[in-house]
């Protein structure tokens, strides 16, 4: 079945980034095509809080008409479009105009998976909440300069964080596609008992996913931090994970693994999360 991405081209800084990142997860699993959507934050369209549109007003000092912020983004892809004259992937580019978070919601219900670079500006911020928290769809997030140089991977090496929750089993089975085609699958397990990756096991296994298991214990780092670093050892090219296992606002307040992972990984992604 052909798999269903959308790029959100948020902001012209990671245009190239996302577009790369999409490319390569079209390319690895070969039957897949890649809507680019950009969506238009202008305050004369949007329907929301005086306050709010106030503010969009003021960041145009710092980052440019809604108007030049399009003609930027659509300039950026123009150019990679332009670079990648081999990219054989079906690609088209979309603009919406509005909100970003509910653009970005409503147009992900029809695709299966989302792609996107780490922000750099409120846009690509508002981009990323909607597609965590309001799509429902798993998604890549990649660093905002990340590029597929000649002689990388993308997918060969998939580490899944494995917690045995309900948004880690998501990103699973999300990440079936590209699981079924990778080179090596390893269960990252940080715990004690090795019992808590069989749900994981009996996934892999009913797919015909050959895999191996690499168990770590909690060492003085944060869960976020030593994911990272597990999946640096390991030589992932794409770490998979839940997201947001307990309340955003409160994994903020403490510091959770998802903010850290979010903040410090240079890997590309894969994630979900559970309302």
């Amino acid at each position: 079945m052909t798999v269903k991405i959308l790029a959100v081209v948020a902001e012209s800084a990671t245009a190239a980034a996302c577009l790369d990142a999409a490319e390569a997860a079209a390319h690895a699993i070969h039957d897949a095509t890649v809507e680019a959507l950009h969506v238009v934050v202008d305050p004369d369209y949007l329907i929301v809080a005086s306050e709010e549109i106030a503010f969009q007003q003021l960041r145009e000092r710092h980052e440019g008409t809604a108007k030049e912020r399009e003609a930027a983004t659509l300039a950026a892809y123009e150019e990679w479009v332009a670079s990648h004259p081999d990219a054989d992937i079906p690609l088209t580019w979309k603009e919406r105009i509005g909100a970003e978070e509910e653009n970005v919601e409503q147009e992900a219900r029809a695709f299966d998976v989302l792609v996107l670079a780490r922000p750099t500006n409120m846009d690509g911020g508002d981009a990323l909440h909607a597609a965590i928290h309001r799509a429902h769809h798993p998604l890549f997030l990649v660093p905002a300069k990340w590029s597929l140089k000649p002689g990388d991977t993308f997918a060969d090496h998939i580490v899944v964080a494995w917690n045995n929750t309900a948004c880690c089993r998501k990103a699973l089975e999300g990440a079936l596609p590209w699981l079924k085609v990778a080179v090596e699958v390893t269960l990252l397990l940080i715990a004690e008992e090795p019992e808590l990756a069989d749900p994981a096991r009996e996934l892999l296994d009913a797919h015909g996913i050959s895999y191996q298991v690499h168990q770590s214990q909690r060492d003085t780092e944060t869960l976020g931090d030593q994911i990272v670093t597990e999946a640096h050892n390991l030589d992932a090219d794409l770490l998979v994970m839940g997201a947001y296992r307990h309340n955003q606002l409160l994994e903020w307040l403490l510091g959770g693994t998802t903010r850290h992972v979010l903040a410090h990984c240079d890997l590309p992604l894969f994630l979900a999360h559970c309302a």
